[in-house]
């Protein structure tokens, strides 16, 4: 449960390391909880998943706080990491405000993701469901869009998903270390 903050307010997309793939079949939920600080230019927070790395497009699926206002699904450009268009969105009602707690979780079900958030604290509900088909295997993780954002409590959970060591010469903060470091 400890923050992580990405650094710079460029597009910033951390994932795990590429011998730490997931197959998405075993995987039944990614949940976090995202603080966008409100001082980027777009305020985006979002779980990147299905990045196989074969792929023409790769999706993020969470919250556009800046000019957009929406919870999406996105397809982003494999070679570009470029935002290919939305899936799926649904306008904020209210708007979402930046500078506020977020969670952020997607739900998946026979192919299909759902996409369930809200402001910390306040009503979590569904917010847009896709049927996606098969879903690649491959890299998970979190991002942003020109803005800097604080995660914490990212939980990867499901059947078929390998716990993340917790000794204390390898706990959480260490592990995103060296997650950062390899990208």
């Amino acid at each position: 449960g400890e923050c992580h903050s990405t650094k710079e307010a460029e597009e910033a997309i951390v994932l795990l390391k590429k011998s730490e793939d997931v197959d998405m079949d075993g995987v039944e939920y990614i949940s976090v909880r995202a603080h966008d600080l409100g001082t980027g230019e777009w305020q985006n927070i979002f779980v990147v998943f299905g990045n196989d790395g074969k792929s023409e497009n790769y999706y993020l699926g969470g919250v556009f706080v800046g000019g957009r206002q929406e919870w999406a699904f996105d397809n982003v450009g494999m070679k570009t990491n470029k935002r290919a268009g939305a899936v799926l969105a649904v306008a904020c009602a209210p708007q979402c405000p930046p500078g506020k707690w977020f969670e952020i979780r997607l739900e998946f079900k026979t192919g299909e993701a759902i996409l369930i958030g809200g402001e910390e604290g306040d009503k979590v509900e569904e917010r847009v469901r896709h049927k996606f088909g098969k879903i690649q295997g491959g890299r998970i993780g979190l991002g942003t869009s020109k803005s800097i954002a604080k995660y914490k409590d990212f939980i990867v959970g499901g059947k078929g998903v390998q716990s993340m060591p917790v000794s204390p010469q390898d706990r959480m903060t260490t592990t995103w270390a060296k997650i950062k470091r390899n990208y």
